[in-house]
């Protein structure tokens, strides 16, 4: 587990499932995320199955620390050991926690788990060009954009460019000394 002044970041569980598919299917999240959706529970839980020993992920839920309410999720995906780099994540699910400056506390705390526990090199993520706002929260903590690749994903029907941002471990050190 994984705390911070507001939150706990604890390992994605079953029962958070339900929640994740509500949140996925929001039209207000989807829009931003990059890839198709909608989804259903039962893919959901058969994805979730499919985690437990894949190495190449590591899914958190963010829990309200002084309620233990679920409001998001976060974490990495195609972790990559050899090549020491991953692709960051972060959705805050609950409409009522947006806005309040949460993921000022959560990508640090992920960030230091990856380069600190996984021993990675880059941390990187993507967005579409209509979610300027996240790529304001991303610099904020240190991520800097590296590529425009256009045409990368075809989700909800086209084919899309999308922004890469990565933190180097070093600039994190560097920044965090």
């Amino acid at each position: 587990m994984i705390d911070s002044e507001r939150i706990l970041l604890r390992m994605l569980e079953e029962t958070d499932l339900e929640a994740r598919v509500k949140w996925f299917n929001d039209p207000d999240i989807r829009q931003y995320l990059v890839s198709d959706y909608p989804m259903g529970l039962a893919r959901t839980k058969k994805w979730f199955q499919s985690t437990l020993t894949d190495n190449s992920k590591f899914n958190l839920s963010i829990v309200e620390k002084s309620t233990g309410r679920l409001i998001g999720m976060t974490g990495l995906l195609n972790i990559d050991a050899k090549n020491a780099h991953a692709q960051f994540y972060i959705t805050i699910g609950e409409p009522e926690f947006r806005g309040k400056g949460l993921p000022d506390e959560v990508i640090p705390a992920v960030l230091e788990y990856g380069f600190t526990y996984l021993r990675l090199n880059k941390i990187y993520l993507w967005t579409l060009l209509n979610n300027a706002r996240a790529r304001t929260v991303y610099e904020r903590n240190g991520f800097k954009q590296e590529a425009i690749l256009r045409d990368f994903l075809y989700c909800r029907g086209k084919f899309n460019d999308i922004i890469q941002h990565c933190v180097l471990q070093r600039d994190f050190n560097e920044d965090n000394d």
